[in-house]
């Protein structure tokens, strides 16, 4: 995750619900605009800096 936006390579704008993570996985299209397969593991990881990444933006512990 890349919370500022800066980081060199592809990326996706993804809003930090899960839900909209999960759609986006689901129904192809994160892999798509990030021109890779995920596979279940990566999922997970991403699952898991998302919910960090959500609690840094709202300062929660």
């Amino acid at each position: 995750m890349d919370l500022r936006g800066k980081a060199p390579g592809r990326g996706a704008y993804l809003d930090p619900d899960p839900a909209c993570l999960e759609r986006g996985l689901a129904e192809g299209v994160l892999a798509k605009a990030l021109e890779i397969e995920i596979d279940t593991t990566t999922a997970d990881r991403l699952r898991e800096e998302l919910a960090v990444a959500a609690k840094t933006r709202t300062g929660g512990s």
